[in-house]
């Protein structure tokens, strides 16, 4: 009965990715400029910015976990061969996890989403995140497919989808709003079945993406090194859980329940305790180069035309302020404010990282009038735009999308240096 079931599920995601998904992805790459922002207005009258108090710079590091699905929601069936399900693995990682991180590092603050098999629903599980204020969200499932050959892990950040595997993965999760007492009637439009739902929320605001593929990156490297997972890479999907979290958040698929070699990976305990201990050390590392990056970190400025060599004294000027800069003819309308002083928070969009720095006349550089870059973790990170604005930076980065740079994001500097882009925007207002 359980296999019957399955079959069933996994049916009804290929005629979505067939009908639906197909129409969605087509839209995504009609829709006009213009009827983008309607869209978004009309289904997400949401506040994407919250207030902090300074109550904020005192509490401890929080970080969120978030065991999916759970209670009358069994999440991924897997091959029916055994009772426990999708809730019941989430469950078991994300409380190894999250012991680790108590035991560890005594300064982080662990909030679960659940801790028992019970099921929280969508939109709460973003409310604990929100009003934890969290500085991470890791939500945790098991992946499913029609093809019981499918394997390896995967990690998802918020953003377009780039592929129909991505949104048919999205929607099958999302599809958790139906199981809730209210059918999902609360959530100001958002449909898990309707591609236009998709379509807006791909349009959302993310000053966290960078930090969120970081993270993200992390658990896919370690499990790839540390315990020869496929690696499926680092992947940007709707998930309803990572589009509406106000930090860096990521939702990782440890494996594949419906193929036979894997779903007895992922029900072991041996499995499981290792798939922990990687996400716990992904965590880890990305909290212990978050917090260098915070207090100053190493940001290095030179010329343009010249490489500025790492950990030499003698080619970091005293002062951090980035002085050269490209500039050519073109006017790209992207808002440039030089009054204030050098202490003064500024927001910034960066909108391409490189391991080299590149030529003055490098195609990616020419499509702007002005550029700057900073050198952090032997990258030369490039920015455009400079204002002591958030809402003006907001504007800064929606053009510098239209020029092609999808991913770009807003930062922030003061001194020179770059900061928390959380606690400036509560600093500036």
């Amino acid at each position: 009965m359980c296999r019957c079931d399955l079959q069933k599920n996994i049916f009804v995601v290929i005629d979505v990715k067939s009908t639906k998904i197909g129409r969605t992805m087509n839209k995504l790459k009609r829709i006009s400029h213009l009827s983008r922002v309607m869209v978004l207005v009309i289904l997400f009258p949401i506040v994407f910015y919250s207030f902090y108090t300074t109550e904020d710079l005192e509490k401890k590091y929080v970080v969120v976990l978030d065991a999916g699905h759970g209670g009358k929601d069994p999440g991924n069936l897997g091959t029916g061969r055994v009772k426990k399900t999708e809730k019941d693995v989430t469950l078991d990682v994300v409380m190894q996890v999250g012991k680790m991180i108590e035991q560890n590092h005594p300064d982080v603050k662990v909030v679960y989403t659940r801790n028992a098999d019970v099921f929280p629903t969508l939109k709460e599980r973003v409310l604990i995140a929100n009003k934890s204020k969290a500085d991470v969200f890791i939500s945790v499932h098991c992946n499913a497919n029609a093809n019981s050959g499918a394997y390896g892990s995967e990690s998802f950040v918020m953003g377009l989808h780039k592929t129909e595997e991505s949104l048919a993965t999205a929607m099958k999760e999302n599809a958790s709003i139906f199981l809730e007492d209210n059918k999902g009637t609360d959530y100001d439009g958002f449909d898990p079945n309707n591609p236009d739902t998709y379509i807006a929320l791909s349009l959302r605001e993310n000053v966290f993406l960078e930090q969120s593929a970081d993270l993200a990156k992390n658990v896919q490297d370690l499990f790839r090194a540390k315990l020869g997972r496929k690696d499926r890479g680092v992947k940007q999907a709707g998930y309803y859980v990572i589009s509406f979290t106000n930090m860096p958040s990521i939702l990782i698929e440890l494996g594949f329940l419906t193929n036979p070699q894997e779903e007895d990976f992922l029900q072991g305990s041996a499995g499981k305790a290792q798939l922990s201990k990687s996400i716990y050390q992904a965590f880890a590392a990305y909290k212990n180069a978050t917090q260098v990056d915070l207090s100053g970190g190493v940001v290095e400025t030179g010329s343009l035309n010249e490489p500025v060599e790492l950990n030499n004294p003698e080619n970091n000027p005293e002062s951090n302020v980035i002085t050269e800069m490209i500039q050519s003819s073109q006017s790209d309308e992207i808002i440039w404010r030089e009054g204030g002083s050098e202490s003064d928070i500024c927001f910034k969009v960066q909108f391409l990282s490189s391991p080299k720095l590149l030529k003055v006349n490098a195609p990616e550089l020419k499509k702007f009038s002005r550029t700057e870059y900073y050198l952090y973790n032997a990258e030369y990170r490039y920015t455009a735009g400079k204002t002591l604005s958030f809402e003006e930076a907001k504007a800064n980065m929606k053009k510098v999308q239209a020029l092609g740079f999808k991913d770009a994001f807003i930062v922030a500097f003061e001194n020179g240096k770059r900061i928390d882009l959380k606690d400036a925007i509560k600093r500036a207002k």
